[in-house]
């Protein structure tokens, strides 16, 4: 006897994910693109699909609800934007679902079916780049709103600031304290985030004439854990970094514990940057200088974004917000021993514009 045809058979001779199948078969209006729900029914035909009457939708009808779907809901960031998203939705009259998918494309994809079945109004996706190509073909089969957070090859409207920018910015500050030897520890590789934070530690290298020397990179993943092991191996091997810049606050923090660990002083013997601003970054101590990324104002953004597209308005493509470096404590001028072919004049200047960032520190 013959295999009964089922709806993983549609999806795939039409290059669709299940939830569109399911839904394009539908008889309501539910926004599946014309072209899309075309290509179904055309394999549904093809393959003599009959649907079940019971699994069709009522997707009609307006819900004033949209989904925030968030990659890890343990990181500061991601609180703090999600605020920014709920307080303007919760301004217009809008309920905010959210989803957090731990990075995996497979709970990506069940959130959104998820939303979709919830007859949201519109998604919020948030983390740059990770799940862009999986996402792409779930999201793109409807005629829904979507409105992103950070750089992404979807064709969505996003909110944004320069990693690149932002990451040159900090290491440059750690080269004009005088640091030859800046690490940087990475979060995954995948990210847009981490591959344009990669890009502009390597910038600041190059404007200042250092060559790159790849055993000063290390691969983190965001957490704690990972922050901490890859200051250990790089504070004990060769060559041996005066400076860290980490790819989020929460390693830099880590990085700082480590070097205490061995016996180290931070800013004394090892200088520490980090990125986000995320609350622990001004109550560690020492504190911790750290790129102030506006989280809360690009949730704001970001649903406005949304809200916009909603009502049918014209959205620009980007919103672009400022990312600052915040100078505390955890950075200060290399020692003498570590760099001892800098001349004295050298280190005068070094040292003025130390104090002059000292009195600018925020806490």
């Amino acid at each position: 006897m013959a295999r009964r045809v089922n709806i993983k058979d549609v999806a795939q001779r039409a290059g669709v994910s299940i939830s569109t199948v399911s839904r394009a078969l539908n008889d309501t209006d539910y926004p599946v693109k014309p072209e899309t729900r075309k290509r179904v029914l055309e394999a549904a035909g093809e393959l003599g699909f009959r649907p079940n009457d019971l699994a069709r939708g009522l997707l009609s009808s307006k819900s004033r609800t949209i989904g925030l779907i968030i990659p890890d809901i343990s990181n500061p960031y991601y609180p703090e934007l999600s605020l920014g998203v709920e307080s303007t939705a919760s301004e217009h009259g809008y309920s905010v679902v959210f989803c957090n998918t731990g990075r995996s494309a497979e709970k990506l994809e069940q959130y959104v079916d998820v939303l979709l079945q919830k007859r949201a109004d519109g998604i919020i996706l948030a983390g740059g780049g990770t799940q862009s190509r999986q996402a792409s073909q779930v999201l793109s089969d409807f005629d829904l709103a979507v409105a992103l957070v950070g750089r992404h090859s979807l064709p969505f409207p996003s909110v944004q600031i320069d990693n690149r920018k932002a990451a040159r910015e900090a290491t440059s500050h750690l080269l004009d304290l005088g640091h030859q030897r800046v690490a940087f520890i990475s979060g995954p590789p995948n990210l847009t985030s981490v591959q344009d934070r990669l890009l502009g530690y390597h910038e600041a290298l190059r404007e200042r004439g250092i060559d790159r020397d790849d055993r000063l990179v290390r691969e983190g993943n965001f957490e704690p854990r990972s922050g901490y092991s890859a200051a250990m191996a790089l504070l004990q091997g060769e060559p041996r970094p005066t400076a860290i810049f980490a790819a989020n606050d929460r390693m830099a923090i880590s990085a700082i514990s480590a070097a205490i660990d061995l016996g180290m002083s931070v800013p004394k013997d090892l200088s520490v940057v980090g990125f986000d601003d995320t609350v622990l970054a001004s109550q560690v101590r020492p504190s911790l200088t750290t790129v102030a990324v506006p989280a809360y104002e690009m949730g704001v953004s970001v649903m406005k974004l949304l809200l916009d597209t909603l009502a049918g308005k014209e959205c620009p493509q980007t919103v672009w917000l400022s990312a600052e470096l915040v100078v505390r404590q955890s950075t200060g001028p290399v020692s003498e021993e570590e760099e001892p072919e800098m001349h004295g004049t050298e280190r005068r200047q070094m040292k003025a514009r130390t104090d002059n960032e000292k009195g600018e520190i925020q806490t």
